[in-house]
């Protein structure tokens, strides 16, 4: 497959939010504050996205105890670990898809996780692509230290 069908097909370094995107995937971003707020940090705008880095409350609870580095709801997301270039790419792409699938993001997403599961998820293997396509990082890897 050419570059620019693979960038075409996986959306990679496209701009993450249109306008109309970022009112469509408004209720998903709210979550991802609500979400922040309960880790007892504020999202701060870091090149496109909102960013929050805590590894307190929601975020120990969901992410941290298992093992996983950052979640995104809409245009915010929410790591225990710093955003290296790679982790970022991967989560910059979930903002690009949510801002594609609005509302209907969340319900698609966890739909796809009971029939293919985290490994094998079309949602995770595009974001993943993304990051190995423009990254020359290798992956983050999670160390949870108490």
């Amino acid at each position: 497959m050419s570059t620019s069908k693979r960038e075409a097909q996986t959306g990679c370094q496209r701009p993450h939010l249109t306008a109309l995107g970022a009112l469509w995937t408004l209720p998903n971003t709210l979550i991802g504050y609500l979400f922040a707020l309960g880790s007892f940090a504020l999202p701060r705008r870091s090149g496109g996205i909102l960013h929050a880095h805590t590894n307190r409350g929601l975020a120990y609870l969901i992410l941290a105890r298992r093992n996983f580095s950052a979640i995104t709801f809409g245009n915010v997301v929410i790591s225990v670990v710093p955003l290296d270039p790679g982790l970022r790419m991967h989560e910059e792409h979930h903002v690009r898809q949510y801002g594609v699938l609005g509302p209907f993001f969340l319900p698609a997403y966890l739909l796809l996780a009971a029939v293919y599961g985290y490994r094998k998820h079309p949602m995770e293997r595009a974001a993943e692509a993304c990051r190995e396509k423009f990254c020359t990082e290798p992956p983050h890897l999670t160390i949870v230290e108490d």
